[in-house]
């Protein structure tokens, strides 16, 4: 799924738009797995039980509620995080009830560095450290082929200098021809 179109501004293009790196559903789909197989395993026990049909229902109610909160939740957190590079910015969005948002015109990067653990490399993933002259480097997470994106910023970084200097030399051109 591209970034909405509606979003960007004239002359604007999408370089990259990603979620993070999917390793991050990984830990959810455990947790979905073992809570099944835990309720299956209780379920078994309890079914010769008296009262196995309010033993079941508890334990449906208990089951449903830690895969809502350890699974499910995690994954709409996952499919609504965003990550987009334009010839203009670099754009973050979070969130599913509240939304939170980051954009830094690409003009004001100062450096882009990367950081990789081990399972990151091995996972191909890793964390992207985003200097804009502020502070602190913005960190993010679970970028999905990591080096790419740094490479593909440090392009549209170029891009955007060579398009500056040239939008400077036309108008001290035509400052010079009007004079």
């Amino acid at each position: 799924m591209a970034y909405p179109d509606d979003l960007l501004v004239e002359g604007e293009r999408v370089a990259l738009y990603s979620h993070p790196h999917w390793r991050t559903c990984v830990g959810p789909a455990a947790v979905f797995l073992a809570a099944v197989a835990v309720a299956a395993f209780v379920a078994a026990v309890v079914r010769l039980q008296s009262w196995a049909v309010v033993g079941w229902l508890v334990l449906a109610v208990l089951a449903a509620a830690v895969v809502a909160r350890y699974t499910v939740l995690p994954l709409v957190r996952w499919r609504s995080t965003h990550l987009v590079v334009t010839n203009h910015r670099l754009l973050v969005r979070e969130g599913v009830f509240s939304r939170s948002g980051i954009d830094v015109p690409i003009g004001r990067v100062d450096s882009v560095r990367t950081r990789r653990t081990l399972g990151e490399r091995l996972a191909g993933c890793g964390t992207l450290l985003v200097d804009a002259g502020g502070e602190e480097p913005m960190r993010f997470a679970e970028v999905p082929d990591v080096e790419r994106v740094q490479a593909l910023l440090h392009r549209e970084i170029s891009r955007d200098l060579a398009r500056r200097r040239e939008e400077t030399g036309r108008a001290v051109e035509t400052e010079r021809s009007a004079s």
